[in-house]
């Protein structure tokens, strides 16, 4: 075999035509990593061009080469660029298929594809007759969005609630069963936030306390449901059906043992306020001056009141301070039977109570209603072992630097330590203390 007269270079690799007898040529490929043999017919060979890089004969066919980075790396062999020529020609011909198949199922669809360069994923195939037919409205949910909207509003209103409650001390400084109870019930019904505060007193004044914090919220929750329309109606029945639940439940002797209470329901942005008793309800509110007022959500039911009294009396009861052996008045105002120094109720109104019931002493709460303005920033509700000593006003003024901080915590640890020294320095005794906190949000 005569070795051509000419050699030229394809890129990285040598090229040299070989001519033998036969009057055929064969190019020969040399470089650092391979040496193959490829048979080129001469009519052929004047088709070969050394500018051409990506195209080369192979048994008479023209075989394209992809530009790719396969074509940068001079170790790779014959074979595996071969190998991704037939790869790159079998993806080019099932991406041109599928293009095919989608324009056909949607004309519109396939053009839209192919403008929108941005699109990462492929999009459901429509059909032409499904993609021309009117797309149906949708009628929104308006009970759904009504309470979304509810929600958002009670979301947007509290913040946050924090509790804290202490035994007290009896006359030997032991520490004493704690008879008060608390309600914190943040996501208590729909768009509704409860909270309460039960302040027990008797011998089984703890377990009264305890059954009213565990089911008036369920005789709430059931009549809201039976009569969403009154609100101020459902709270009072339930006040009246817990009543009536606890006297009847044998493991409590309620004779001379019940409970005050009181609780705010706050809807939407309403708060409902429902008391029996001498616990009470307060609002911080912060005016357009910087002066922080009290703002009142309950009263206190106090005996010598004008119009407890008058009900008292009616039923058979008196009203007067206990009077010791001296004849000398101590202490505030206290229900008594007629013609007995019992039972001493030192308020015109509470949970159980029989015998104080029976000259005049009710279960029926005073309900008030407020509503949440701008400058509202906390409530809060405490037993009478926060309001024997302290104001409303200090109370709040105690608490408004804890609010700024977000430490609602801090803040009942603040009240129960002030109630506590009050305490010492006024009595031989010291109350259970209980308090309830809640932050809210400013409102716009």
């Amino acid at each position: 075999m005569n070795k051509a007269n000419r050699t030229t270079s394809l890129r990285q690799h040598k090229l040299t035509f070989l001519k033998d007898n036969n009057n055929s040529i064969q190019l020969q490929t040399r470089s650092q990593s391979f040496k193959q043999n490829i048979s080129i017919s001469p009519d052929k060979k004047s088709q070969i061009s050394p500018t051409k890089q990506n195209s080369v004969f192979l048994n008479g066919q023209l075989l394209t080469r992809p530009r790719s980075k396969y074509n940068q790396q001079s170790n790779l062999s014959t074979s595996k660029l071969q190998d991704s020529q037939k790869m790159f020609l079998i993806q080019q011909a099932q991406q041109q298929q599928a293009q095919q198949q989608r324009a056909e199922q949607s004309p519109v669809l396939h053009r839209k594809q192919q403008s929108d360069k941005v699109l990462k994923y492929d999009l459901p195939k429509i059909s032409p007759i499904k993609s021309r037919q009117p797309i149906k409205q949708l009628q929104p949910d308006m009970n759904q969005l009504d309470l979304f909207k509810r929600e958002q509003i009670k979301q947007n209103i509290i913040k946050n609630a924090f509790t804290k409650s202490q035994a007290g001390k009896n006359e030997d400084n032991l520490t004493k069963t704690n008879q008060d109870s608390f309600i914190s019930l943040q996501q208590f019904k729909d768009n509704m936030s409860l909270f309460g505060v039960c302040d027990g007193h008797g011998q089984d004044g703890h377990k009264c306390s305890q059954f009213i914090r565990d089911n008036l919220p369920k005789n709430i929750n059931s009549l809201l449901s039976q009569n969403p329309s009154s609100i101020t109606e459902s709270i009072s029945k339930s006040f009246i059906r817990t009543n009536n639940q606890l006297c009847n439940f044998e493991e409590i002797i309620t004779t001379f043992s019940g409970s005050t209470t009181v609780i705010s329901l706050i809807v939407d942005d309403t708060i409902y306020t429902a008391n029996v008793g001498d616990s009470r309800s307060i609002i911080c509110r912060l005016q357009s001056n910087g002066v922080k007022t009290a703002i009142t959500l309950s009263n206190d039911h106090k005996p010598d009141l004008p119009q407890e009294r008058r009900r008292i009396e009616q039923n058979g009861g008196r009203v007067e301070p206990y009077i010791d052996f001296d004849g000398s008045s101590l202490g505030p105002s206290r229900v008594w039977l007629k013609s007995e120094d019992i039972p001493g109720l030192a308020m015109s109104r509470s949970f159980g109570d029989k015998v104080a019931a029976s000259c005049g002493v009710i279960c029926e709460p005073e309900i008030l209603t407020h509503k949440i303005q701008e400058g509202d920033l906390f409530m809060v509700l405490a037993s009478d072992g926060v309001w024997e000593f302290l104001t409303n006003e200090q109370v709040i003024d105690m608490i408004y630097p804890y609010y700024i901080q977000d430490e609602g915590n801090a803040a009942c640890v603040r009240i129960v330590k002030e109630s506590i020294k009050l305490w010492k320095l006024n009595d031989t005794v010291i109350d259970d203390i209980t308090i309830v906190i809640v932050f809210f949000n400013k409102q716009k």
